[in-house]
């Protein structure tokens, strides 16, 4: 038997896309890059459900600017309240859920009292190895809310997907061991390199009309058009965030300011939340201490230029029109990197 998957799998740093004439002029300006979301339009780019950045604090930030935020688990039902009185415009939160009873009861309760929470995004740390207790889970959100989003995930193989459709998911989160924070690909050498992880799900996904959102991976803007271009339809950062000055978590060492970025699957995070069979678990999270520095409305206006430019260099007059006009290249180095060192 051959155990190995012969072809190779891609990351986004093993592709660029290749530019393309476009039929008629196109300028950035020109370019849309907003999709249809419910009864209005956003931007498919979604702000991680991190401790650190999937915060109200951010979502009221981000808000107006049509920007998602998917809230992290960690809020009690009574936090849920008092934030969600203050927002007049919920259509660009997702509350997160596991799958333990405690976790549903919590979403059900915050659900019912703001049916206009725009999307439930159902997490787990390893789909894999609870796959029950997944669609269990979509089941019970999806009789209780047939007409609310559901995400579920995270999954990087297409060999769920059709499950996950008839459990009641309507997008499928996909990134395993991709996320700066993760250490899943190191300490436990699990994986799909995220390129192919989305154009594998994509392909999968469309059969059953399901979106993707793709999770981790993305360092620059460039990756983010390149997510896009693979066939997702939004895309979820953390890392790109992590320094910014509004997130939660910033401590104060001799006088300097950092963000304590950690992952769901940490040693830290474990000490916190308490999970079941912690003693068995591996440490498959990152515990970081990232320097403080600048604004997260930057890191979304400088995703947006490369969006509007990326249409713009494949001929797509809109951005849902990128992943039919975008073609990859492999490469053996994507940027030159000579005068790095000097870059601020």
């Amino acid at each position: 038997m051959n155990k190995v998957i012969e072809d190779i799998k891609l990351d986004f740093e093993d592709v660029l896309i290749y530019p393309v004439p476009s039929d008629k002029p196109l300028t950035r300006k020109s370019v849309d890059i907003e999709i249809d979301w419910l009864d209005t339009k956003a931007y498919p780019v979604v702000i991680s459900n991190m401790l650190s950045t999937g915060t109200y604090k951010i979502a009221n930030i981000l808000t107006p600017l049509k920007f998602f935020t998917f809230i992290h688990k960690e809020y009690t039902v009574e936090e849920h309240f008092k934030e969600l009185s203050k927002m007049n415009d919920r259509r660009y939160i997702a509350i997160t859920s596991g799958v333990q009873s405690w976790d549903k009861e919590r979403t059900i309760e915050v659900v019912k009292k703001y049916p206009d929470i725009g999307m439930i995004n159902v997490d787990i740390a390893n789909v894999y190895a609870n796959v029950k207790g997944m669609l269990d889970t979509l089941q019970i959100y999806r009789k209780e809310f047939p007409h609310i989003t559901i995400s579920a995930g995270n999954i990087a193989t297409p060999n769920l997907i059709e499950k996950l459709y008839h459990a009641g998911a309507d997008f499928i989160k996909v990134g395993v061991g991709s996320g700066a924070a993760c250490r899943t690909r190191s300490e436990v050498g699990v994986g799909v390199p995220q390129l192919s992880a989305i154009m594998d799900c994509h392909t999968e996904a469309e059969k059953f009309g399901l979106k993707i959102i793709s999770d981790g991976g993305c360092v620059k803007s460039g990756d983010v058009c390149k997510a896009i271009a693979a066939g997702a339809d939004l895309v979820m950062i953390a890392g790109m965030v992590s320094h910014c000055e509004e997130c939660d978590n910033i401590v104060e060492i001799d006088g300097k300011k950092f963000v304590n970025l950690y992952g769901l699957g940490s040693t830290k995070m474990y000490n916190q939340t308490k999970p079941t069979e912690q003693e068995y678990r591996p440490n498959e999270g990152r515990d970081l201490l990232i320097p403080c520095k600048g604004s997260v409305k930057s890191v979304l206006k400088q995703i947006q230029g490369g969006l509007r430019s990326v249409c713009t260099y494949t001929g797509a007059e809109h951005i849902n029109q990128l992943k039919k006009t975008s073609m990859f290249v492999r490469v053996n180095n994507t940027i030159n990197r000579s005068l790095e060192k000097y870059e601020k």
